[in-house]
């Protein structure tokens, strides 16, 4: 099955200056939580995010450069293609973590899709998601997160499983 996961805000940002523009603690949970032991695919910048394995998963970089080097464990495809070949070959469901050209190349073959929305705007971000089509997904609330001590936005989480 493949998914994709990411958290926007309502201005559909998802990132700013190369970091993720909120710290949000349980939403990152939410996110090792879901994708633990399942594959996951990312472009070069977002593995560069972190620039380390994401532990207990199958880490697919996908990137155009032949000569890229990446964490000992990394996978590395050279197009999205190569990405989904390797993936299907681990047998778990595929997770789509990022970039924009990934969501926006993977969203017609996605089953599931993991969104949190954080309720602020970004003005100054410089990395958007597009505002996906989901009028053939069903829509599932999995949490709704307020502020406090820890988290300075609330958030709600939710998958869309495709129907059609």
């Amino acid at each position: 099955m493949l998914s994709l996961i990411y958290a926007r805000s309502l201005d559909y940002c998802i990132g700013k200056a190369g970091q993720v523009p909120w710290h949000l603690p349980d939403e990152f949970a939410h996110f090792k939580r879901t994708t633990r032991h399942h594959v996951v695919i990312m472009g070069r910048r977002t593995y560069e995010d972190h620039d380390t394995l994401l532990p207990d998963r199958v880490n697919i970089v996908v990137t155009t450069a032949l000569a890229y080097r990446a964490a000992e464990g990394v996978l590395l495809a050279h197009s999205f293609e190569e990405a989904l070949a390797l993936a299907r070959g681990a047998d778990r469901e595929i997770f789509v973590v990022g970039g924009v050209r990934l969501f926006e190349r993977s969203f017609p073959l996605a089953q599931r899709v993991y969104e949190t929305v954080v309720h602020t705007t970004v003005p100054d971000g410089d990395t958007f998601v597009p505002r996906f089509d989901f009028s053939g997904f069903r829509q599932e609330i999995l949490e709704r997160h307020p502020t406090d001590s820890r988290h300075a936005f609330s958030f709600e989480v939710s998958s869309y499983e495709r129907v059609e």
